[in-house]
């Protein structure tokens, strides 16, 4: 069983289908090419083209390289997944926690409060992996004075903790975190949360601060008391294991201390004092660390491209021939690098592929767009001034970048085809000149002068596929042209 994120795998479109339909029986596709480059004499010939590609296996887009990083309004993963082929991967979440006013105090006398419990709860979303394994978590108190809400924490980063200072933990599956937990304070039912019963003498020492001279006079003073938590995953898996998200940007993740105090008119009532992650505010930190840990042993001979979400890994692709092809009489209907994931790559059903995307590299070694194709599936939407970057929604009905999929002997495979038709024309008739490519299964797809997917196309950390390479002895990488010619 498995749950993914809802931006992780996107739907093929049905006209992709369409096309898969059609060359597989060697029609072609209209071509959209101007005119002026088809001859005035009616009789073409029809054909099609392999081309080989060599491919190579990137290094992981390990930490201290890939710059992705989660932004308040997005989901957090937490977690560990055991993959038998690409290793092991770790997330744990960082996070702070504010009263929802300053000066802070609680609404009735201290001296009538009877503490009941304190709880971190944290808004489920989805699960990557065994939506069965069985998952526990810990939370520590973070020690880093230095964890500054102003910081765009890479996901390399994480604040210090002390193992030593453990607040709480909990055992779940996905299906628990999905069931409804009934409030004790008021007659309601919360569903999809992670609650984590913390150790009642962090309760106390927020009853016993003050807002004169204590930790609730300001959200300098409170992080100075309280510099938030770390929530890290056991290391102890059940089964291959499974990376769960949480969304911080909702009412329900918060810090909830419980209490009852004694009223008026005597008897005594239970009631909640919620200390928020402020997600607009800007006022509290986040990180959202993940490490993989990748076989020395996985095979880079191109034979097969392993693909990884970030931070993960990623192939590099130099077409062999396109440059021999250069002033032909070619008019290209369609050309398209297709990519097939590899029989027996294991838990494929659990561990699902992802959403991938082809970049080209240009002349300094960045990663950019496909010439000319580009303008296809490449559309540049608003600029993010706090950030400094050019938004851009990616089409991946055009890109080829979500997997359609075929059954082979009893297994189901993704096959991802990439649209480099007005590229490879392009190539032929001088205009640009052949470039190495690169497939990578990125949160954001990030290209050279600032530009930046607007939304993700994965969830971070979730998906994964073996590719068959440009050396596999039967169903190699290539790149396939359906041409016309006089």
């Amino acid at each position: 069983m498995r749950r993914i994120l809802p931006q992780a795998l996107n739907t093929l479109p049905l006209f992709m289908s369409i096309l898969f339909v059609m060359f597989g029986c060697n029609k072609l596709e209209t071509t959209t090419i101007g005119n002026e480059l088809i001859p005035n004499d009616d009789k073409l010939i029809t054909d099609t083209l392999y081309l080989n590609i060599d491919t190579r296996q990137s290094n992981l887009d390990s930490a201290n390289l890939d710059t992705s990083s989660i932004r308040r309004n997005e989901g957090v993963c937490v977690g560990a997944v055991d993959d038998p082929l690409m290793g092991k991967t770790t997330a744990a979440a960082y996070f702070q926690v504010l009263p929802q006013i300053f000066p802070f105090s609680f609404p009735v006398s201290k001296d009538s409060i009877m503490l009941d419990s304190v709880v971190l709860a944290m808004s489920y979303i989805g699960t990557y992996g065994d939506t069965n394994a069985i998952s526990k978590v810990e939370v520590f108190r973070v020690a880093d004075p230095g964890f500054s809400p102003t910081k765009s924490y890479r996901i390399s980063e994480s604040p210090a903790f002390s193992f030593a200072g453990k607040l709480g933990e909990t055992t779940f599956t996905p299906a628990i975190l999905k069931k409804g937990y009934k409030l004790i304070y008021k007659n309601d039912t919360s569903f999809n949360q992670l609650r984590i019963r913390l150790d009642n003498q962090l309760a106390i020492e927020l009853l016993n601060e003050n807002n004169v001279t204590g930790a609730y006079k300001n959200d300098t003073t409170f992080r100075n008391f309280l510099n938030g938590f770390a929530v890290v995953p056991d290391s102890t898996l059940s089964g291959n294991g499974a990376l769960h998200y949480y969304s911080l940007n909702i009412s329900t993740s918060n810090l909830q201390l419980f209490y009852r105090y004694k009223k008026r008119a005597g008897g005594e009532d239970t009631t909640v004092t919620i200390f928020p992650f402020e997600t607009f505010s800007g006022k509290t930190a986040l990180a959202n660390k993940i490490h993989r840990t990748i076989p020395s042993t996985l095979n880079n001979s191109g034979e097969y491209a392993h693909i990884m979400t970030a931070p993960g890994l990623s192939a590099y692709l130099n077409v062999k021939g396109l440059d021999a092809l250069k002033g032909k009489p070619y008019i290209i209907h369609r050309a398209e690098i297709i990519a097939e994931e590899a029989e027996g790559s294991g838990v494929s059903n659990i561990l699902t592929p992802p959403v991938t995307h082809l970049y080209s590299l240009n002349n300094n070694g960045q990663q950019a767009t496909i010439p000319f194709d580009s303008a296809f599936y490449f559309n540049r939407i608003s600029f993010d001034f706090n950030r400094n970057l050019f938004l851009n929604g990616i089409t991946q009905s055009y890109s080829g970048g979500s997997p359609g999929f075929v059954t082979v002997n009893n297994q189901k495979l993704a096959v991802y085809r990439y649209n480099v038709t007005r590229y490879v024309q392009n190539v032929i008739n001088g205009n640009t000149q052949p470039r190495v490519l690169k497939i990578a299964a990125p949160y954001y797809a990030e290209f050279a002068g600032d530009n930046i997917s607007i939304a993700p196309l994965n969830g971070i950390a979730a998906g994964r596929v073996k590719l068959k390479g440009g050396a596999h002895p039967t169903k190699p990488m290539r790149l396939v042209i359906y041409y016309s010619k006089p």
